[in-house]
């Protein structure tokens, strides 16, 4: 039905247009353009920091990576609908006010005014730079692989188009038009991960039949102990977990809240979400295997971020409507992490880096610059990715977490730390966590970088803490 997909593609495509009209309409200054004007309510932000986490890396690197996991892969839905709780109890309501207090509008900045360090604002900017970049190269594969299954295009080109698309609606809306986006997109994907997984179901002839299949394919599929060792499973899940507390892209989501009505509001909905779509998502991977014909199970072993694109494309599992209006929202959903992102990125180089205030005539055209040129390097590295959507993001992931959640999480209730502190935990925390991954990459160890990089950070931070100067930030209030 390939007019039906381009009617598709043209329909979002005004629906991109409509919203970056309305973000390029109300931003007048660094703030709009930013964070809204700190001017949303609590549904629409819930939705967009759900839609944010969840992206394609998870409807096609998560979904996939049961396949070779099993059905234990499933176990991590209890660590993103808990984290995700604790992200809106324990962080938000802090971080909100004091964001405020600070007239901080990245989290660099956040952390510079909380540690009265210029060195921790830019340091942290280095680590988003990093950590973002990485995660937009996962990104741009999922979306590329995405859209290939939906026109038919070659990745190549795919990606160029994914460019295009997210780098031009990105710098015409700002964050205005990326939330309600990503609002429209996050009511789509939770109807969508509930869809996929019944469509699997049912074609396999429900779950219990499907599990005796999968026991005769491999008994370690339906085993605690399967292919995928469960330490590694939950370390990859934590990875990417923390994010939900840690991660610049969703902590953003916060500053956009108008007022703490609207964060209680965000605080119900946004956990609902996540757990309700992981718990769909999650073993869909491994479901599929008895169902995906031998002729395509060999390219899915190979690749496991080719089987949500195969089920819903080749397969049409959904039916050939639903399947190509569901291939949309995957790319979609693409596209409205990749906005995200490349607004914390760009962010963290002209507010953070070169430090340009949010009165600075250059500020917005700057930021737009580099908008552009963090997105095609992003896209060039995606063309000969060095590793798979779920491997990237863990990663990335890893590097927020051993960096961000001593100096970030603990820091809003600890008041002693002081900027050597935070400095240490984040220099010894990151580094941790790439020479972890390296050794990993060799071979010499199966244990996820996750749990080293957090222990190195957080006994350094403490530590340092302890034997160091006292705090030199303005005490935190200790109400919740």
């Amino acid at each position: 039905m390939p007019w039906f997909r381009l009617f598709l593609i043209a329909a979002y495509l005004l629906l991109l247009v409509h919203h970056g009209r309305e973000g390029s309409r109300n931003t007048r200054s660094l703030s709009d353009y930013l964070v809204a004007g700190r001017s949303l309510g609590g549904v629409v932000i819930a939705f967009s920091f759900y839609a944010t986490f969840v992206s394609t890396n998870s409807f096609i690197g998560q979904a996939g990576e049961s396949w070779e996991a099993g059905l234990a892969w499933w176990l991590k839905v209890g660590i993103y609908g808990p984290l995700c709780w604790l992200s809106w109890l324990v962080v938000a309501p802090r971080f909100y006010r004091r964001s405020r207090e600070y007239r901080s509008l990245t989290v660099a900045d956040f952390l510079g005014a909380r540690y009265r360090s210029v060195a921790v604002r830019r340091i942290t900017a280095v680590v988003i730079l990093l950590a973002s970049g990485l995660y937009l190269v996962a990104i741009y594969k999922g979306s590329s692989v995405a859209l290939s299954q939906f026109l038919g295009l070659s990745y190549t080109v795919s990606a160029v188009a994914v460019f295009a698309v997210v780098t031009a609606y990105t710098l015409l809306g700002g964050f205005r038009s990326v939330v309600l986006t990503d609002s429209f997109q996050g009511l789509l994907m939770t109807i969508g991960a509930v869809l996929i997984l019944f469509a699997v179901l049912s074609r396999g002839g429900g779950l219990g039949p499907m599990i005796d299949q999968l026991e005769t394919i491999d008994p370690r599929l339906v085993s605690w102990d399967g292919p995928t060792p469960l330490l590694v499973i939950l370390g990859i899940g934590l990875a990417g977990g923390l994010k939900l507390l840690v991660d610049p892209r969703q902590v953003s989501r916060i500053y956009g809240l108008k007022d703490e009505r609207a964060l209680k509001t965000a605080r119900i909905v946004a956990p609902i979400l996540i757990t309700v779509t992981y718990a769909c998502l999650l073993p869909v991977g491994a479901l599929s295997r008895t169902i995906v014909p031998p002729e395509m199970a060999a390219t899915i072993t190979a690749d496991t971020d080719q089987l949500t694109p195969y089920l819903l494309g080749q397969a049409e599992i959904l039916g050939p409507t639903a399947s190509s209006f569901f291939l949309l929202v995957l790319l979609a959903a693409a596209m409205s992490s990749l906005d995200s992102v490349l607004l914390v990125t760009a962010s963290a180089i002209t507010r953070d880096l070169q430090l340009l205030s949010d009165d600075d005539p250059r500020a917005i055209g700057r930021t737009r610059a580099w908008v552009v040129a963090v997105s095609l390097a992003a896209m060039l590295v995606a063309l000969n990715p060095f590793a798979d959507i779920v491997e990237i993001t863990a990663f990335s992931g890893s590097l927020y977490a051993a960096c961000f959640l001593s100096t970030m999480v603990v820091g809003l209730y600890w008041n002693r730390p002081g900027a050597p502190a935070a400095i240490a935990a984040m220099v010894a925390g990151g580094s941790t966590v790439i020479a972890w991954w390296l050794a990993k990459r060799a071979g010499w160890t199966d244990l996820h970088e996750v749990y080293v990089g957090l222990a190195v950070s957080t006994v350094v931070y403490v530590v340092a803490t302890l034997v160091g100067p006292t705090r030199n930030a303005p005490p935190l209030e200790t109400t919740g």
